[in-house]
């Protein structure tokens, strides 16, 4: 049998059962206890949550702990009616009413974790008094939140192992053993991992940036864990591990606030001299007066002596720091240059050889 039967007493209020009615009084006490932890339960889960939901408080946390702990709460009411209605019945069975101690006790611990897990926004709170950048990176946030779920299983997992009788310390010994040889046959894995937190910290660039890490140039597409995607001009996708990014010097373009203009003009070595300087007069008003220069930074200075052209610099720091646009202003410049070089009567030089023939006696 399931239940004892015979010789069963149930005491209440001086009255004295015995057999059978002390049995029904049993069953009728357990009903209760069920139904007792039944409306707790819809208490906690209708009234008392949503009003303190409602609340404002004054720790951040404490919304989203109460927001995620609604349901747990309400279930622990209801297991523990159930709990308590179990062990109130006269079970014959021997160990029973230990099994259901442990299960109770392992169920708790699962619901608690369970209300833990699913509070994993607080742990974006611990990012509260670094700078909007970081605490609205998604990359960071994603891993702060795995980081915080494998903890809470890990814990969770381990005290149910704890209940259940399960050892614990020695499994913790050879997770151990075990963990430090996969960690020395991990050590490339583990080192982009956290160059890949570091470049998330650090923000010496962002998704959308041009930057030029070693011989890669391009534009950043993507950053996780383990490396960086840049996608180069030609359209292809370079895939750098995060360790060889964080230890490479990055020239990150898109920070800059202008762009430089500057070439060498070769002109031909039949340009005389007042050509010349009419000439980089000319070019030095032109490029002061755009109105995509920087009027102080601009100059053109006759540099050298070419093999087959007189060398001119010209510069000047435009006002954008778009490529698109500034290919846009460096076409219309480089126009404009053609039309002065016409109107001051001066050709651009180009490669050239001359022969010299020597006539024979």
């Amino acid at each position: 049998m399931l239940f004892t039967i015979n010789d069963l007493g149930f005491s209440i209020a001086g009255l004295l059962l015995e057999g059978w009615l002390a049995f029904a009084a049993r069953c009728v006490c357990a009903l209760a206890l069920l139904f007792i932890g039944w409306v707790v339960s819809r208490w906690m889960q209708k009234n008392l949550f949503p009003r303190l939901l409602k609340r404002s408080w004054h720790f951040a946390f404490t919304h989203p702990l109460l927001e995620s702990f609604a349901r747990p709460a309400a279930r622990i009411a209801w297991y523990t009616g159930m709990y308590l209605a179990l062990r109130s019945l006269p079970w014959a069975i021997p160990g029973l009413p230990a099994l259901l101690l442990k299960a109770y006790r392992m169920m708790l611990v699962f619901l608690i974790g369970t209300g833990f897990y699913h509070a994993s926004g607080i742990a974006a709170l611990l990012l509260a008094s670094f700078s909007e950048e970081v605490r609205t990176n998604r990359t960071l946030l994603t891993l702060l939140d795995k980081v915080y779920k494998v903890a809470v299983v890990v814990l969770c997992g381990a005290t149910i192992a704890q209940e259940s009788g399960l050892p614990v310390g020695s499994v913790v010994a050879s997770a151990g053993l075990i963990g430090l040889t996969i960690s020395l046959a991990a050590q490339d894995m583990a080192k982009n991992f956290f160059s890949g937190v570091v470049i998330l910290l650090d923000k010496p660039f962002s998704i959308g940036d041009w930057i030029t890490v070693g011989d890669v140039e391009g534009e950043v597409v993507d950053i996780n864990f383990r490396s960086t995607k840049v996608r180069a001009v030609d359209n292809s996708i370079y895939i750098l591990t995060n360790s060889t990014v964080s230890s490479a010097t990055i020239n990150n373009a898109t920070l800059r606030n202008r762009r430089l203009y500057r070439f060498t003009l070769g002109v031909t070595y039949d340009t005389t001299r007042p050509q010349l300087e009419k000439l980089m007069a000319d070019l030095d008003a032109l490029l002061k007066a755009s109105p995509d220069t920087y009027e102080d930074t601009a100059f053109v200075r006759m540099t050298g002596f070419g093999d087959s052209s007189i060398n001119l610099m010209v510069s000047a720091y435009l006002r954008t720091a778009d490529l698109g646009v500034f290919l846009r202003m460096q076409n219309d410049l480089n126009l404009n240059i053609m039309d002065v070089m016409k109107a001051d009567g001066v050709d651009f030089a180009f490669p050239s050889t001359t022969v010299y023939l020597a006539k024979e006696n």
